[in-house]
């Protein structure tokens, strides 16, 4: 709004007798004429910052009203500029509402408001196993993460660079299994990645030894715990438990299950190079990408099944486990098993859904029947090899 100018008219006499002094019933309009010419041209020291005139400047009429307010600047009447520590907290608390992308490289983030829909046991499942190994076409498993429709598999160069870090990480994680294991991700209780180690050929080595030297020495040798074990009681338990360790957690199932993951990342290296060549000619278009991606993929996760339902492999320990003190046997033991649980790593780093538990007992059943029928064939070809001689 403009304000328009005072004229002289508008003013108020001044008495010949009282030069600088505005009549007595004026003083009031003299200084609200002179607050709004101010306004027209406001002066550096009447305006300044609007703030009230200082005791030590003169007003010009001599009846100031008391308890006068400041007039407001255009400056004045702006919106206050936020601070840092403002702008930190206005930050924080819209990105509160911002739901985290797990799968979607659009950069777009859904509606709170609309609940995601659950992943069917299968995904669940699929989703395990291609977090295992590198290999899988929206799984990166150096940076953790899994991007779908990820933008360097659109060009030639990012296609033949995932696939070929593929069989390299497979390559680099059968060296680790050869020593002291190799990492791998896994989903957490929260649908969050995780990661984790596996123990390694001559990891479960080194704990045969170990465990072996507590149970031969009666607890004198406790690498696992910070005191020794008092009383001839508490030593012949902790000699035993080792001992049961030594045979069963380390020569048993530890040095078996490494052999068994070195085999699972040979087959994966060599499943993913034979993906070079069909990423670099129909995986130029949309359609030869998608068949080539459910091809890869699917066989990735195959190739982990058959490897875990072998003897000594992830699933069939699961499904051989048993609780002898609470009167399960195998089998029946896995099959009640929650989804997820922690403490034993044999389900930690898996989501035992109904789905995963019911092929991974019938394909470990199934190798048992196999390996059974494979050692009677043997057996009966040694006996016939005897009675021909």
């Amino acid at each position: 709004m403009k304000l328009n100018p005072v004229s002289n008219a508008d003013l108020p006499e001044l008495s010949s007798g009282a030069a600088g002094t505005a009549p007595a019933g004026d003083g009031q309009r003299f200084d609200k004429a002179l607050m709004a010419a101010s306004l027209e041209n406001p002066g550096p020291k009447l305006m300044s910052e609007s703030r009230p005139i200082e005791q030590s400047q003169q007003p010009l009429c001599s009846a100031p009203p008391a308890n006068s307010a400041s007039i407001p600047t255009p400056e004045s009447i702006a919106a206050p500029k936020l601070k840092g520590a403002k702008i930190a907290a206005t930050y924080e608390q819209n990105m509160q509402n911002v739901v985290p992308l797990n799968r979607d490289a659009a950069g777009v983030a859904p509606d709170p408001s609309v609940s995601r829909p659950q992943p069917s046991d299968f995904e669940k499942y699929k989703d395990d196993q291609l977090l295992r190994n590198p290999g899988g076409r929206n799984y990166y498993i150096e940076e953790k993460k899994v991007v779908e429709n990820s933008s360097d598999q659109q060009t030639f160069g990012g296609r033949l660079g995932k696939t070929i870090s593929a069989v390299t990480g497979n390559i680099k994680n059968f060296a680790g299994n050869i020593f002291f294991g190799s990492k791998f991700l896994y989903r957490g209780q929260g649908d969050e990645i995780r990661e984790g180690t596996t123990r390694g050929f001559m990891g479960a080595v080194r704990d045969f030894f170990k465990d072996m030297g507590g149970a031969l020495s009666f607890g004198a040798f406790h690498p696992d715990r910070a005191e020794a074990p008092k009383g001839f009681t508490e030593r012949l338990v902790y000699s035993a438990g080792k001992l049961k360790d030594a045979v069963l957690n380390d020569v048993v199932e530890g040095i078996p299950s490494s052999i068994n993951q070195m085999g699972k990342n040979l087959v994966l290296a060599g499943w993913h190079l034979v993906q070079v060549m069909p990423d670099a000619t129909i995986g130029n278009f949309d359609a030869g990408r998608k068949l080539t991606t459910s091809i890869f993929d699917n066989g990735h996760v195959a190739v982990e099944y058959l490897t875990d339902v072998m003897p000594t492999g992830d699933a069939w320990l699961r499904v051989h486990a048993s609780n002898f003190r609470g009167l399960q046997p195998p089998v029946l033991y896995n099959l009640k098993m929650p989804e997820q649980f922690t403490g034993d790593t044999r389900w930690e780093y898996v989501r035992n859904t109904p789905f995963r538990k019911s092929i991974e007992t019938i394909g470990s059943l199934l190798a048992d029947a196999a390996f059974i029928y494979l050692l009677g064939q043997t057996g009966s070809s040694s006996n016939r090899h005897h009675q021909v001689e």
